[in-house]
């Protein structure tokens, strides 16, 4: 799992993380952390009850304290939420946001209860839209927004290896063909260590920094990618699962158009345009090889 992203000095981390948790009620002591660095826009401190949430750039301090406002703005759901437990901690444009740590395990991919994964998309699409609106991110904000498609024609594609460019763009002409779907409250990105389950069932949803007005799709789109489609393949309509294909198809785009867009280190945009090169240039092989 890559751990190597950008992140604000250690000094710097440990002054935020042991304010937000004495505020908090928790221990400061670093010994008593764990540390997780995965996430590319923030990393996590573990300690007791709290998780904290550490912003890696300003551009995703600002998301976050965004992100969270929602979060705490979200209405009861059937599993947990990680609300906040203190005020925001800052160190000049960077900041530390501690929640309620939430109990679970991500789910092994793969495989997955159909019924449980229909019952979370339900609970996310059923939540009203109107107070959460201010709070809510961009639509299409993982492939640059409104100007997604020039993104990833001008700016995305033209990166990937010549053998992969045909495949890449065939999908992103996909993506832009789809016709307009409702508007319902989506997470985003639905799907890994996002969701946590215990005793069979889903017991809480973190991340919610890409929830949006968006097409449902997308998160069936997430779900499937994990759990497998047939998991998801007896609990949504054909149609619904046809579109979370074409969406899914662009993924490799997507960690490209977001490096891009981020302005992310040349490393993180290098191994995005890698996986997109395999993922594309394969599909080509296999093509030929099957004509």
């Amino acid at each position: 799992m890559q751990q190597d992203f950008v992140a604000p000095p250690d000094e710097v981390v440990t002054g935020l993380v042991a304010d937000v948790l004495r505020a908090a009620g928790e221990s400061d002591d670093p010994t008593r952390w764990r540390r997780i660095e995965h996430g590319s826009a923030n990393l996590v401190i573990l300690a007791g009850r709290v998780a904290v949430r550490v912003s890696r750039t300003p551009a995703a301090a600002a998301e976050a304290v965004r992100a969270q406002r929602l979060i705490d703005l979200l209405p009861p759901l059937p599993f947990a939420l990680p609300r906040s437990v203190a005020a925001p901690a800052h160190a000049g444009q960077i900041v530390a946001i501690a929640q309620e740590r939430v109990a679970g395990e991500p789910h092994p991919s793969g495989s997955g209860d159909g019924a449980q994964l229909r019952r979370l998309l339900d609970a996310v699409r059923e939540v009203p839209l109107a107070p959460l609106a201010p709070h809510l991110a961009h639509r299409d904000a993982y492939l640059g927004g409104g100007a997604w498609r020039g993104i990833l024609t001008d700016r995305v594609i033209p990166l990937l290896d010549p053998a992969a460019q045909a495949r890449a763009r065939a999908a992103a002409d996909a993506l832009a063909a789809l016709d307009a779907a409702p508007e319902l409250f989506t997470h985003g990105d639905l799907a890994g260590a996002n969701v946590m389950w215990s005793g069979g069932a889903v017991s809480a949803v973190i991340d919610w920094d890409l929830a949006a007005a968006d097409d449902e799709s997308k998160d069936v789109a997430a779900l499937a990618t994990w759990h497998g489609w047939n998991a998801l393949a007896g609990i949504v309509p054909s149609e619904t699962l046809a579109r979370a294909r074409t969406i899914a198809a662009t993924y490799p785009l997507q960690l490209v158009s977001f490096a891009v867009v981020g302005a992310r280190p040349q490393a993180e945009i290098d191994r995005a345009v890698a996986r997109a090169n395999n993922r594309y240039a394969d599909a080509s092989a296999s093509s030929a090889a099957r004509s």
